[in-house]
């Protein structure tokens, strides 16, 4: 992202500016939704191993001159961040002014270059959210590389550079390389993988494995190849393209192959590639070409404006668009902002310094308003001026204003309250014995069901897995809470409250970003314990896709059981595919029924939150009682 020049300027790899805009397309993808980009989250890693080999290099061959190699970073560095945290917050401030209260302390931490722990400290998950996205979200992966560049001078000149031979310092970093990866296995939880993605000591391994590159093969080394070294290192890069290919369209970030084996993997295979660009080679040849190129040198810019861009569109639109037409747009969107900013900003201030760029700028206003104005171009300056002020001013106002409600604090702390619930549920012990068969008693809607019980029970009722159930019956049977074991994601967990009001003693397991593989295994590791109750309800789907052999999985572990499959509903690329699987493997299943939540909240979309997929408070009394129906359908 903010790789350094000065050793591009000693000996120039365009084949470096290809290996940039392909980390940055990747990641630009990932983010965009582009399901065959599913491990677009290793473009980040590329960005590190590509760090570290720069810095390291220019380290390594220049003169200790610490104070001069700060200047640098925080010249490359800091003027275009600044100007996008400005532009983004006035954004922010007219777009989603609820914002405002998490907003101030985003900017904190990017200030800080500690967005990485802001987010670990605020459990902000990388790969699953909930409510509307944070526009500054992406900034942790530039906090970690900001950490390096402060630490990582001291280290190499005082402890790596005293060791004796090239091996031994080598050797030396690949194990602190080995070491952050041993940390990250260590520390990793199924649950949320985000809080060893974001740790700067957990996730060092990329930045460290290209440090120890350029110890081991200094960049002009390998510009300098002779022809038969650099068929050896095409070779090398195009094992490392197959392989970074591969994991991009397979690895997830639920996978926990990825931390660290996946990881380590993506980083290994951008070493080959970085060594294969950094040389003369076809591979160089490839990734100089000139659009590549092009991309690369601003790809620093396109990483700091794609994801607002994402993110306010995101919240323009008041759902999450997924469709190739948006791509485009935002994507368009995204180049524009990085060219301005490459042309006005970062350019100018790299080559004549950031003093010389302020005095030219000046300058360019003085002669503006002390000559006529003679012209519409000569009125580019004024207008420019007016706009910076203008977004300057809301910008302002939107860090000082009080912060008011903030739209999302309901779901954050509804969410907060269900996993308060979810532990609470399974730390309950000895619960009294339930009857062997669900006693019949004519149902009395509780607290946590609505008036629109008798609509969602027809439509529920529609997708009787065997024809038998009656609307009597429906009403007739009593189920215990101690008889069922719910597991979800964030949707069940913002509906605990009412699960728990409907079903006292109900044992939910419910994490925020939980997919169908993970609730698979919670479900068998409960039925090899004896703890599975007799009704199950799982309520996934909402981050990924379901395939019926999940589904077949969840049959085998529940023998002798009744279980709900609740379906999804949002804006989510997977909601119709999900619901289709979901469908056909209840439909004529024994002891399987459909909760049909998607139905049911289809015909009352104000019940949920902004993000048009987590319900409100009423939302998750109508989420009960659907589930509630499909429950006493198989009684």
């Amino acid at each position: 992202m903010g790789q350094g020049r000065g050793a591009e300027a000693r000996t120039r790899a365009p084949g470096l500016d290809g290996v940039r805009a392909i980390a940055v397309l990747v990641v630009m993808g990932f983010h965009e939704g582009v399901r065959a980009l599913s491990g677009g989250f290793l473009g980040v890693d590329v960005f590190f191993v590509l760090s570290g080999f720069l810095i390291t290099d220019l380290l390594a061959t220049r003169p200790r001159d610490l104070k001069a190699f700060w200047l640098r970073r925080a010249r490359r560095l800091l003027p275009a961040l600044a100007v996008m945290l400005v532009v983004v917050t006035a954004a922010a401030t007219v777009i989603e002014p609820g914002q405002s209260a998490t907003l101030r302390l985003a900017l904190l931490a990017a200030a800080t270059y500690t967005s990485n722990w802001y987010q670990m400290l605020h459990h902000v998950s990388y790969f699953q959210s909930f409510g509307p996205p944070s526009p500054l979200q992406h900034l942790w992966s530039l906090a970690i590389e900001e950490q390096f560049y402060l630490l990582w001078p001291l280290i190499l000149w005082f402890v790596v550079l005293r060791l004796n031979d090239r091996r031994a310092r080598v050797a030396a970093i690949l194990l602190a390389a080995a070491g952050s990866a041993v940390a990250m296995a260590l520390q990793y939880t199924p649950a949320d993988p985000s809080q060893v993605y974001y740790g700067t000591d957990t996730h060092a391994s990329a930045l460290l494995i290209g440090a120890a590159l350029a110890l081991a093969c200094p960049l002009a080394k390998l510009a300098g190849t002779r022809p038969a070294v650099t068929r050896r290192l095409d070779a090398i890069g195009v094992a490392g393209l197959v392989v970074l290919g591969w994991a991009i369209g397979h690895l997830k970030g639920d996978d926990a192959a990825v931390y660290p084996a996946g990881l380590l993997l993506g980083a290994l295979a951008a070493a080959a590639i970085i060594a294969a660009a950094a040389s003369r080679g076809a591979v160089a040849t490839i990734t100089g070409t000139p659009p590549l190129r092009w991309i690369g040198v601003r790809s620093y810019a396109m990483y700091l404006w794609h994801w607002p861009v994402i993110a306010l569109a995101t919240a323009l639109a008041g759902h999450a668009i997924t469709s190739p037409a948006t791509w485009a747009v935002e994507t368009g969107v995204t180049v524009a902002l990085a060219a301005a900013s490459w042309r006005f900003v970062e350019s100018p201030i790299l080559h004549n310094g950031m003093g010389a760029s302020l005095r030219n700028l000046y300058h360019h206003l003085q002669e503006t308003f002390i000559r006529p104005v003679i012209g519409t171009w000569r009125m580019v300056p004024l207008i420019a001026v007016a706009v910076a002020v203008v977004i300057l001013g809301i910008a302002g106002y939107g860090v000082a204003k009080p912060s008011g409600n903030v739209t999302d604090a309901g779901l954050l702390r509804q969410v907060a309250d269900g996993e308060r619930i979810s532990a609470e549920s399974r730390s309950q012990t000895a619960p009294p014995a339930p009857p062997t068969s669900p006693a019949p008693r004519r149902h009395t809607p509780g607290p946590g069901s609505t008036g629109l019980d008798r609509t969602s029970r027809r439509h529920t009722a529609k997708r009787v897995p065997y024809g038998s159930a009656s609307s009597a019956r429906l009403t007739d049977c009593a189920v215990s809470g101690w008889q069922v074991t719910a597991i979800g994601d964030s949707v069940m967990l913002a509906s605990a409250a009412a699960l728990e009001t409907d079903f006292p003693g109900i044992y939910i397991d419910a994490k925020v970003g939980m997919q169908m593989q993970t609730g698979v295994q919670l479900v068998q590791q409960l039925s090899a314990a004896g703890s599975l109750r007799h009704y199950v309800v799982i309520g996934l789907g909402t981050n990924g896709a379901i395939t019926p052999g999940e589904i077949w999985q969840l049959r085998e572990a529940v023998p002798h059981r009744e279980l709900s499959l609740v379906n999804t509903y949002g804006p989510m690329s997977w909601e119709s595919e999900v619901n289709g699987v979901l469908a056909s493997s209840s439909w004529h299943k024994p002891h399987v029924t459909l909760a049909d939540w998607a139905a049911a909240i289809g015909a009352h979309p104000s019940f949920l939150w902004s993000d048009g997929i987590h319900p409100q408070p009423a939302g998750g009394r109508l989420y009960a009682s659907v589930i509630s129906n499909a429950i006493r359908q198989s009684c």
